[in-house]
C-alpha cells in the first residue's frame, strides 16, 4: 500500500468510527423510546406459544418491530456456594447436573497481558517469570503461540505537521 493509501483509509476508518459511535447512541435513545411506547400500549402474547412472554407490535411506515417483554432470564451461571447455588441444589434434589454444569476455571485477574506481565516479573524469578508465560500463552491447534492485531481507532491522536515520520 502506498502512504496515500494508509492516509485515506486511517481517516475513512475513523470517520467510520465516529459514525458507528453516533449510529449507535441514537439507536438506544430510539430502543428507548419504543420501549416506553411498549409498555404503554397494547401488548400481545408472542407469537411462539410454548415462550412466556408479551410484546407490543411497533408500527413503522412500511414494517413492524416487535417489542418483546420475554420471561425472567434463567441464570446461564452462578458462583460456586452463591445463595442460588444453595437454593438450586436443595430444590433440584440430586439433579442439578442435568441443569448447570460444574465448570470451575481459573480467570487472569490483571487486566490484559501487560499487566500479567508486570505482575510475574515483580513476583517471579526471571526463570520462573519466562516458564510462566510459556505456560500461559494462548496457543492455536499447532502449538504455535497466539496473537491478536488491534487497529487501535480509539487512541488515534492528530498528527503534528512539525514532525515528519520516515515511511
Amino acid at each position: 500500500m502506498t502512504p496515500q493509501q494508509i492516509a485515506a483509509d486511517v481517516a475513512r476508518g475513523i470517520q467510520i468510527k465516529a459514525e458507528i459511535a453516533r449510529l449507535l447512541f441514537e439507536l438506544k435513545a430510539i430502543e428507548a423510546r419504543l420501549e416506553t411506547a411498549a409498555l404503554e400500549g397494547e401488548q400481545i402474547p408472542l407469537e411462539d406459544a410454548e415462550r412466556e412472554g408479551k410484546q407490543y407490535l411497533a408500527r413503522g411506515s412500511d414494517q413492524i418491530v416487535p417489542v418483546r417483554f420475554e420471561s425472567d432470564q434463567i441464570a446461564g451461571s452462578f458462583d460456586p456456594d452463591s445463595s442460588m447455588h444453595q437454593a438450586a441444589t436443595l430444590i433440584a434434589a440430586g439433579q442439578l447436573d442435568k441443569f448447570y454444569k460444574d465448570t470451575r476455571k481459573f480467570i487472569r485477574v490483571p487486566k490484559d497481558g501487560n499487566a500479567f506481565r508486570k505482575l510475574a516479573r515483580q513476583l517471579l524469578t526471571s526463570r520462573a517469570f519466562a516458564d510462566l508465560i510459556q505456560a500461559c500463552t494462548v496457543r492455536n491447534k499447532a502449538g504455535m503461540a497466539q496473537s491478536k492485531t488491534v487497529i487501535a481507532w480509539d487512541d488515534a491522536k492528530p498528527i503534528d505537521q512539525s514532525v515528519v515520520l520516515a515511511p
